[in-house]
C-alpha cells in the first residue's frame, strides 16, 4: 500500500509498506478521502525529520479484528486522529478532554494512505448516502471549529468577529449564525493574492455580515464604527500575531478563543499585560484534541445547516500528492480545503 511522509523544505516521500492486519480490538480502514491541513503544511515547513501526513480520513471498513463485535466490513467511517484512554483520571472525573494517555495514529502512520488501522473507538460511522466521501472529510476540521465555539461560548445576539478564513474560520461563521450570533465579522490578512480574495467571497457565503482584511482595510476602525464599545467574542483561527488586534477590538470583559498556533518564532506575541488585565479580558485556549463533537459535525454537515461545497475548494488523487500540498500553500490558487482521494483527479475553483 501506499504511505505518504513528508518534512522540510517541502520534500515527500511516498512508501510503499504491507497492508495491515487488524489486531485485537482494531480495524483497517481502506481510506477513500483525506483533507490536507495547515498542521500538514507546517510539518513540511519545519520538521526535520520524515512525518507522516494527513489526519483528516474518511474511508470504508475494510478488515476487523478479533473482539470486534460492532463493525462490518464495508462501513462508511470517519477516523479521530486522538482518543481518549478512558480510564485516566482526568476521563474517569469527566474531563477526558484532558486526557492525560491519548490514542494516536499520527505519530507513524499516515492518514494519506491506502489503508489505516486504528483502535475500533476511533472510527464513527457516517451517512453515504448524504455526504461523499471529499464532504465528509470536512467533519474533522468542523469539530475544531466546535470547540473553539464551546470554549469561547458566545451569547445570542453577541456580535462576533472571527479572525482567519480558512477551513476552519469559514465553518465558525456559519457556527456564529446557527449560534444565534447578531453580526458576523471576517478579517483576512489580504484580498492581493487570489487566496485571500477568495476566501473572504467564501466567507460572505458561509455568512459573514461583514468581511474585512487587514492589508486593505483599517480593521479596527470598522468594527469600532459598527460596534462602538468592542465585540464581545473573538475567535482566532489566524497566527499568534493577531492577538493584539483581537484585543483591541473586544470590549470590555470579552472572551477570546484561540486555535490560531505557529511553529518558529512567529509562535511567540507581544502585547499590554495592563490593557488586557484592565479590559478584565479572557484568552481561552482551543485543543481539539481528543477529538470531539463528531456526531455534531457529521449532522450539520449532512443536514447542510454547514454546507461543505463551498469550503471543498480542489479534489486530488494521491499520486498526484505534490500537487495537491502545492495547491494548498500557493496564494495564487483560490484554495480552501484540498482533499486527496484515491479516485479519479479534478482540480475545482479555477
Amino acid at each position: 500500500m501506499r504511505s505518504l511522509w513528508g518534512k522540510a523544505p517541502f520534500q515527500f516521500e511516498l512508501r510503499h509498506l504491507p497492508t495491515p492486519d487488524p489486531g485485537p480490538g482494531e480495524v483497517v480502514v481502506r481510506v477513500t478521502a483525506c483533507g490536507i491541513c495547515g498542521t500538514d503544511l507546517h510539518f513540511l515547513n519545519h520538521n526535520r525529520d520524515w512525518t507522516p501526513l494527513g489526519h483528516e480520513v474518511v474511508g470504508v471498513i475494510a478488515a476487523v479484528g478479533p473482539r470486534v463485535e460492532r463493525w462490518q466490513e464495508g462501513e462508511a467511517v470517519i477516523v479521530e486522529n486522538h482518543t481518549a484512554c478512558g480510564v485516566c483520571d482526568a476521563c474517569k472525573n469527566g474531563r477526558a478532554l484532558y486526557c492525560t494517555h491519548l490514542t494516536s495514529y499520527m505519530e507513524d502512520r499516515a492518514g494519506l494512505a491506502d489503508y489505516l488501522r486504528v483502535r475500533e473507538d476511533m472510527v464513527q460511522r457516517y451517512d453515504a448516502t448524504a455526504l461523499t466521501p471529499a464532504q465528509a472529510a470536512l467533519a474533522e476540521p468542523l469539530t475544531v471549529a466546535l470547540d473553539l465555539l464551546q470554549r469561547a461560548d458566545p451569547d445570542l445576539n453577541d456580535e462576533v468577529v472571527i479572525l482567519g478564513p480558512g477551513a476552519i474560520g469559514l465553518m465558525l461563521t456559519r457556527l456564529a449564525r446557527l449560534r444565534g450570533a447578531r453580526r458576523v465579522f471576517l478579517v483576512g490578512s489580504t484580498r492581493a493574492t487570489r487566496r485571500g480574495r477568495h476566501r473572504l467571497a467564501v466567507g460572505e457565503q458561509m455568512g459573514a455580515d461583514v468581511v474585512l482584511s487587514e492589508a486593505e482595510d483599517d480593521v479596527v476602525a470598522a468594527i469600532r464604527a459598527a460596534v462602538p464599545e468592542g465585540v464581545p467574542r473573538v475567535l482566532v483561527t489566524a497566527p499568534p500575531r493577531t492577538l493584539p488586534l483581537a484585543f483591541e477590538i473586544a470590549r470590555f470583559g470579552a472572551i477570546i478563543g484561540l486555535i490560531g498556533i505557529e511553529f518558529g518564532p512567529g509562535a511567540e506575541v507581544t502585547f499590554d499585560v495592563n490593557a488586557f488585565h484592565f479590559k478584565k479580558l479572557q484568552l481561552r485556549a482551543s485543543h481539539a484534541i481528543p477529538n470531539h463533537y463528531f456526531p455534531i459535525a457529521l449532522d450539520l454537515l449532512a443536514r447542510r445547516a454547514v454546507d461543505p461545497d463551498p469550503v471543498l475548494s480542489h479534489t486530488f488523487v494521491l499520486d498526484d500528492f505534490e500537487r495537491a500540498f502545492r495547491t494548498a500553500a500557493d496564494p495564487d490558487q483560490a484554495a480552501v480545503k484540498v482533499v486527496v482521494t484515491p479516485g479519479d483527479s479534478s482540480l475545482r475553483s479555477e
